[in-house]
């Protein structure tokens, strides 16, 4: 019997109601029979019974119809055909129609989702080459210049013969050298911020948002608590890289004179929160054109190391974004 039960309830929905309207029609049927003793109308019951049931089927092959195209839909999505829509259907009641309509927003949300992602992939795939180029450059012509320039005055000064002449030129080659070490530091401190993995997140945000300052002419509030080490590296890496465009895009867009920078902890996340006074903007519009790719990447990023980025703006009251980070075992991390 479980055997069967089970069978049954793998029936296809139309099959069920099918079979159970049949089953209900033949039980009033074969109960009026028996208990008025007509006999003569044994024909008659069987044809309403063939009837009704030919009746409940089509009415269930209507009914059902919207969700086979929601079904058909769903497999052509799994195949890979992004631009498959549930077409609207002239017999779906309300329910139906708002199950059509939730479907086909979860398809746009994710095409929309899906287009983002390529062009923040590309982004940044452009990005990165971009960045390659300029090391290169930067180490060819700067650097390997240099090195090669101390090279020749290395023989240069092998060859003088005066002690003096060639301590000056050892001297020049020393001092050279020195340059060409503090370039190869700037080249490492773009790469990756040496004062988060030295001194911690707090400290770097700070140093980070004091170069914005002064670089701006801004006037600025840190609130900035000492976290610790309760987050992973890679989550502060993230958290550290949202609040960097943040500040970047204040310095870059925002038209502001002060921006307000907190860090800290609270219950099972670490939250920081950058605002600015200046003009403000549209963040609908800003996501939903290429220019928002910047504020996607924040939320994208963020979203890696399972945070949250929330962007409070409107044209003339500045700017407000929210992070949260969340804490995952951060006893491992504890110092």
């Amino acid at each position: 019997m479980a055997r069967l039960w089970t069978a049954f309830l793998r029936v296809p929905l139309f099959w069920k109601i099918l079979l159970a309207n049949a089953v209900i029609v033949a039980v009033v049927v074969l109960v009026c029979h028996y208990s008025s003793g007509m006999g003569g109308l044994v024909p008659v019951l069987v044809a309403g019974v063939l009837l009704s049931a030919l009746v409940n089927a089509v009415l269930l092959r209507l009914a059902l119809g919207p969700l086979h195209a929601l079904e058909a839909t769903a497999e052509r999505v799994s195949e890979g055909d992004g631009s498959a829509r549930v077409p609207a259907s002239p017999v779906a009641d309300r329910d139906l129609e708002r199950l059509r309509q939730t479907f086909n927003s979860m398809l746009e949300t994710g095409t929309v989702y899906r287009q983002r992602l390529r062009e923040i992939t590309a982004r940044a795939l452009a990005a990165t080459e971009e960045e390659r180029k300029r090391i290169a450059r930067e180490l060819h012509d700067g650097i390997a210049q240099s090195l090669a320039a101390l090279r020749i005055r290395l023989r240069v000064a092998r060859a003088v013969q005066d002690e003096r002449e060639r301590a000056k030129l050892l001297e020049q080659v020393s001092s050279e050298m020195g340059e060409a070490m503090e370039e190869l530091r700037r080249i490492a401190r773009g790469l990756r911020p040496p004062a988060l993995d030295m001194l911690g997140l707090g400290p770097a945000i700070e140093s980070h948002a004091r170069n914005i300052a002064d670089a701006t002419g801004m006037a600025m509030d840190l609130r900035l608590e000492d976290i610790g080490h309760r987050l992973p590296p890679d989550a502060e890496l993230a958290l550290y890289r949202v609040i960097q465009e943040a500040l970047s895009n204040i310095a870059r867009h925002s038209g502001a004179d002060t921006f307000r920078l907190q860090l800290g902890v609270a219950g099972n996340h670490v939250h920081a929160d950058v605002e600015d006074n200046g003009r403000g903007f549209d963040v609908a519009a800003a996501m939903s054109s290429n220019g928002g790719l910047g504020l996607f990447g924040m939320q994208e990023r963020a979203g890696y190391v399972g945070g949250t980025v929330a962007i409070d703006s409107e044209p003339g009251t500045g700017t407000r974004v929210h992070v949260l980070v969340p804490i995952y075992e951060s006893a491992r991390y504890a110092s």
